[in-house]
């Protein structure tokens, strides 16, 4: 039975119909003796993967998982590996994040990341990707390593056993899937990063105390922001670390840098780096214990329909709910049962439009129906395909282009929005998606890469695109060796990416 398997940091992958999470993070980092490494860290929700009944009368679920690194074509790094569940007793309620983490030692330079991903109980599900691979961290001069955000931490001990583990600290890192995100629910924005070779500066003398600064700054004034940062004190060495942490309960949504800072004794900077996140407001959500108390009788939904027309209007919604929501709506549809079903949809519209919630709902209802008619393709609707929940979730793009014979590619289109102002989500301008038909003939269109905030982002998809639709390595209008295979040379001469440089995020 077909179930889709989401590799977050890469893309979706179509594999079968239960979707199986795995998340993959890159991260580069120094060691002691100045030398680079890459870190990768697994994680599947334990709730998305399928389970077989073993002998003993446990439950097991998990993939085997093939990793090697290239430079040009000769593996200079690999391992095989299973990341699997505990034996569960019962599966109807999990919610475990199942860890691995993987280290390969690397010189600074450009690799090729290939992964071959297999479901355990059956083999026949298999994903192969491939992703361009760039050390970048310097040995000799003051770097850093890239700023990881964290759900929480604390101190390390020996009976710790969390699987990602680093400065005496045992780390839980929020898992985004594009843009980091800071919902309203997160109170204190939390942090782990990396600081090397300070101790290399001129005006740094070794074992010199320095100053870490880190604070906040609106991006789009670059103004600091007053009562929001910290500060340590440390020697300077190969590698400092730093934890950190900044309340933020009081912070509104918008647009946020988080400013890291060395200064010497002299007060100058000897290193200072920027990291983007978005801070939204997750206030409309509507939850378990917020619906089942209101009152509908005699309401506009009162009158919508029978239970087989409010189990499609619920499902409606998907495209346009958080991962929250989307799971209370799954556990609806499933239990059939009316009442709760108009509870929560006139809920789900008091939220959005307090004002006007009716209108809000029949506004909402016409653009579904102009997603179906354009983006339906055999059984699926389109609503539920990638292309219908972006319009449903941004509005029409400003600009389309397609490009059906694109040599050497698959299909695949390009969307551009000049401003985004729907109601669904935060104001943006100059935002790109690209949609790819990895399977030909389908007309299927596969999102693979977005810059828009808490989008998948993709910033090799053109080889990506290329290698998930036909396998194999490649590049994108190689340079002067001649046994290079070329792919879409036309790749970055398209009208969008050419005229208005929207492949780049806009700041």
């Amino acid at each position: 039975m077909p179930r889709l398997l989401y590799i977050l940091l890469l893309c979706p992958l179509l594999i079968s119909a239960k979707k199986t999470n795995l998340y993959i993070s890159l991260n580069e980092f120094l060691d002691g003796d100045r030398d680079n490494y890459i870190e990768i860290n697994f994680g599947i929700e334990s709730q998305s993967l399928d389970y077989i009944l073993q002998e003993n009368g446990t439950f097991l679920g998990g993939l085997e998982i093939t990793a090697a690194v290239y430079r040009d074509t000769t593996v200079v790094a690999a391992d095989r590996f299973r990341i699997l569940s505990p034996e569960y007793g019962d599966t109807s309620s999990l919610e475990e994040l199942l860890f691995h983490q993987l280290r390969f030692s690397l010189r600074k330079g450009k690799y090729q990341l290939r992964l071959q991903i297999q479901d355990i109980n059956d083999t026949a599900e298999t994903v192969q990707i491939a992703r361009p691979l760039q050390l970048t961290v310097s040995k000799n001069y003051p770097d850093h390593s890239q700023v990881i955000y964290l759900e929480d931490f604390k101190p390390s001990n020996e009976k710790s056993k969390a699987a990602y583990q680093r400065s005496g600290f045992d780390l839980f890192p929020i898992i985004s899937t594009g843009t980091p995100f800071m919902p309203e629910s997160v109170k204190r924005l939390a942090f782990y990063n990396e600081l090397y070779n300070i101790d290399l500066d001129p005006n740094v003398k070794i074992g010199e105390t320095f100053l870490i600064k880190y604070y906040l700054k609106d991006e789009s004034t670059g103004q600091v922001l007053n009562g929001f940062g910290g500060f340590s004190r440390a020697k300077a060495a190969e590698v400092n670390p730093l934890i950190g942490q900044i309340d933020i309960s009081k912070l509104a949504s918008g647009n946020y840098l988080l400013v890291v800072e060395a200064i010497n004794a002299k007060g100058e900077t000897v290193l200072k780096h920027e990291n983007f996140f978005y801070r939204g407001n997750s206030s409309q959500e509507v939850l378990a214990g917020t619906y089942e108390d209101r009152a509908i009788s005699g309401s506009w939904v009162d009158r919508i329909g029978n239970l087989d027309s409010m189990v499609k209007y619920v499902d409606y919604l998907y495209p346009i709910s958080t991962e929250r929501e989307q799971m209370i709506q799954e556990n609806l549809l499933a239990e059939a049962d009316e009442e709760k079903l108009k509870k929560y949809f006139y809920a789900f519209w008091q939220e959005r439009k307090p004002l006007a919630p009716q209108e809000a709902w029949n506004a909402y209802h016409l653009e579904v129906l102009i997603a179906n008619k354009l983006y339906t393709s055999g059984l699926n609707e389109g609503y539920k395909s990638d292309r219908g929940r972006v319009y449903l979730t941004y509005g029409k793009p400003s600009l389309v282009e397609r490009r059906d014979m694109e040599p050497n590619m698959p299909p695949y289109i390009i969307w551009q929005y000049d401003n985004i102002t729907s109601n669904f989500t935060v104001p943006q301008n100059n935002r790109i998606f690209v949609f790819g038909e990895f399977e030909p003939s389908t007309r299927i269109f596969k999102l693979i890469h977005s810059t828009a905030i808490g989008e998948i982002s993709s910033p090799d998809w053109k080889q990506e695109l290329y290698f998930r639709a036909y396998g194999g390595p490649g590049t994108i209008d190689p340079g002067n060796d001649p046994n290079e295979r070329e792919f879409g040379s036309r790749a970055n001469q398209n009208i969008i990416m050419g005229t208005t440089g929207a492949d780049r995020r806009n700041r």
